[in-house]
């Protein structure tokens, strides 16, 4: 009798691990969903800069956007580790980050072509390709030495 019972016990038991595993399944999937998904709606500016300030202004934001996109991509990375990892999503999730730099890029270009065009100065136009080609280069490889860079040069551009 006690044999029977044990067994009996241990079956429910199994059973109910078996069904809250695939209710867990379906919640692995659902984050797994959730974390796969991707905005690529950068907006462009609703007037585009006029002037050199404007314009590094601009650069500046994207930049810390950019900042903020990085850090949305490891905590989905982090969050994804909790959840189990999975390589496809793992894929989707840093595709999708190299995604919103390019568009981020592709936005400013032709920021950045309007701006080159109206610029008349010899030095002024050298110190808006630098500028804008140290933003490109902090927004590809985001690191300590590449902000400095950029903040040096965008500063000088907006200052002369």
């Amino acid at each position: 009798m006690k044999k029977v019972f044990t067994t009996v016990v241990l079956a429910m038991a199994l059973s109910a691990c078996a069904s809250s595993g695939s209710t867990n399944n379906a919640q692995k999937q659902a984050k797994y969903e959730e974390l796969s998904q991707c905005d690529l709606n950068i907006d462009l500016p609703s007037q585009a800069p006029k002037n050199k300030r404007d314009f590094a202004e601009y650069l500046s934001t994207q930049a810390r956007n950019a900042y903020a996109d990085q850090f949305v991509i490891q905590k989905r990375i982090e969050i994804l580790q909790m959840v189990g990892w999975n390589d496809s999503v793992a894929d989707a999730i840093a595709t999708c980050g190299a995604n919103r730099k390019n568009k981020r890029k592709e936005n400013a270009s032709g920021v950045f072509e309007a701006m080159k065009a109206g610029t008349t100065s010899v030095d002024e136009k050298q110190a808006l390709i630098s500028a804008y080609s140290s933003w490109e280069a902090y927004i590809t490889n985001q690191s300590a030495l590449a902000k400095q860079d950029f903040d040096s040069k965008v500063g000088y551009y907006k200052n002369m």
